[in-house]
């Protein structure tokens, strides 16, 4: 009978106890949505841009330049990189002494901002294409690329040939790679993006150890990143990470590389491409598939860099700058 009456009670309030749940994990997520806007909007003060802002179809898109030189070198950074002013430091202050830099941020990373507009190839190097002549950057450019951004700069060069001078790839995979990719499913990058908009990693991010886990995608990143950048690393990761426009991005990724594949390939361009020793071994078909980006261009060279992880441009530096620096040489002898 006891039992009997306690079973009528828990029926009785079970409905109140999940209305004050639902209500708690609501008021929460205000609470934490309000805390991730405030501090944004902080963080946009304390850290404008570095470079220039341009207006791309009634968007703004953030490019930074330094140096001078008869060649722009054009720096694209992978999926997911939070600024990618930061991740190419280790390159771009040793490049600019002797020729031009340029880094841009596509839409939804760095300083850009988001657009809703579909993330098509096409229409990635159209908005790039207008970025680099509205700010006054000049060909001809000597494309270096990391990870994914090495589909938007074979179409660039596909599209605009006599605009690019040459493609160096940082363990950029080849487009027959990513056209079978298994990408991440939008409902758990969607995931991802409500613990970032609700203020969960930022609450989180409070925590040394996993501050150090969100900015260092593997053992060896950030080494030659000087200290003073690591907050606004931090800043731009907790405004751009997971966010709609780098979700769609993702979700492209097949399609994209098909449309780049279908376009053929660079005849005698110059392409130069620097595997990860570590992903040849732990990812199945990368070493083959790198092997074979040989097939883009009949004046290429792969350099192995046994010792390396994904971001081979802070593992190797000094190595990627010297090959950059002899064919920006090369390039000018011509």
């Amino acid at each position: 009978m006891a039992s009997e009456q306690k079973s009528k009670l828990f029926k009785k309030r079970w409905p109140k106890v999940v209305l004050i749940i639902v209500l708690v994990l609501v008021v929460s997520g205000i609470a934490g949505s309000n805390y991730q806007d405030r501090s944004k909007q902080a963080e946009a003060t304390r850290y404008p841009p570095l470079g220039t802002m341009v207006e791309v179809e009634e968007k703004q898109m953030h490019v930074y330049a330094q140096g001078e030189g008869d060649m722009t070198i054009v720096l694209a950074s992978g999926h997911g990189t939070e600024n990618p002013y930061v991740d190419f430091y280790p390159l771009h202050e040793k490049l600019s002494e002797q020729a031009r830099v340029v880094v841009y941020d596509r839409f939804g990373y760095g300083w850009s901002d988001q657009t809703s507009v579909p993330r098509d190839i096409d229409i990635i190097t159209q908005e790039l294409h207008t970025l680099l002549h509205e700010s006054g950057e000049k060909g001809p450019y000597l494309f270096v690329a990391h990870s994914i951004a090495s589909l938007e700069t074979i179409r660039f060069a596909q599209i605009h040939p006599e605009e690019v001078a040459g493609i160096v790839l940082l363990d950029a995979g080849n487009p027959t790679f990513y056209e079978t990719y298994e990408t991440p499913s939008k409902a758990a990058q969607k995931i991802m993006q409500t613990l970032k908009n609700t203020g969960v990693l930022r609450m989180l991010s409070h925590i040394d150890s996993v501050t150090d886990t969100l900015l260092q995608p593997e053992e060896g990143y950030g080494q030659h990143i000087p200290e003073s950048l690591k907050k606004l690393q931090l800043a731009m990761f907790l405004k751009n990470f997971s966010n709609d426009t780098v979700i769609d991005e993702m979700l492209h990724l097949q399609s994209n590389a098909k449309k780049v594949i279908e376009a053929g390939h660079l005849g005698d361009l110059p392409l130069i491409w620097f595997t990860s020793g570590i992903n040849q071994q732990a990812i199945q078909g990368w070493s083959e598939s790198q092997e074979a980006l040989a097939e883009w261009s009949t004046n290429s060279k792969q350099i192995i860099l046994d010792s390396a992880g994904h971001y081979v441009h802070h593992h190797e530096p000094g190595l990627i700058i010297e090959e950059i620096s002899n064919l920006t040489k090369a390039l000018l002898q011509k």
